[in-house]
């Protein structure tokens, strides 16, 4: 989860102080939010923070979607996928900390070393779709599987993560018919 300096946080986006966490660095942004590496200062861990923009803080669609992908993860407990740790507001920004995994994504390692070796392939692709099935069994679908929601930890096991398209049939409120969701160069045609 090394921070991409083309994804830099914008100068007029100042992070919140969060009561309990202590943010270390900046590791990447989206369209809704930034990420941040912290320490969560009651239990002496490191976490990933992810804090909603400013300009999208007050949308209620966007508040809705972090806190379901926040209490769909919580809900989750599988070796491969990033867990849930906390989630909450402050200063009218809503936050959602999550597991750290001090690695690369799966997009920055293709990225510098280039496409994997068949047995690496494997290594990785076998546990994923394990925890896809998890999922599914949670009636869960993830919605946005790419490289960059592929985490890679020091140990060279792959990690889901990133379930903020994700939809669960117990919650179908956010997403509408009629609308596209996904990254336009992996989402099912």
């Amino acid at each position: 989860m090394a921070g991409d300096p083309e994804r830099a946080p914008r100068r007029e986006e100042v992070p919140p102080a969060i009561p309990g966490y202590e943010l270390a660095g900046f590791l990447g942004r989206g369209s809704s939010g930034a990420v941040y590496r912290a320490r969560q200062l009651a239990v002496d861990r490191e976490v990933a923070i992810k804090i909603l923009h400013p300009h999208v803080a007050q949308e209620s669609r966007i508040v809705r979607r972090l806190q379901r992908e926040a209490r769909t993860t919580a809900r989750l407990a599988h070796p491969h996928i990033v867990s849930a740790v906390d989630m909450g507001q402050v200063d009218g920004r809503w936050w959602y900390a999550m597991e750290f995994v001090d690695g690369p994504s799966l997009g920055q390692r293709l990225r510098a070393e280039g496409r994997l070796r068949e047995r690496e392939a494997l290594r990785l692709f076998i546990p994923l779709c394990e925890a896809l099935l998890h999922l599914w069994e949670h009636g869960v679908v993830h919605r946005d599987i790419k490289p960059a929601n592929i985490l890679i930890d020091k140990a060279g096991g792959a990690r889901l993560a990133d379930l903020g398209l994700a939809v669960a049939e117990d919650d179908p409120s956010i997403t509408g018919t009629g609308g596209t969701l996904g990254t336009p160069h992996y989402i099912s045609p």
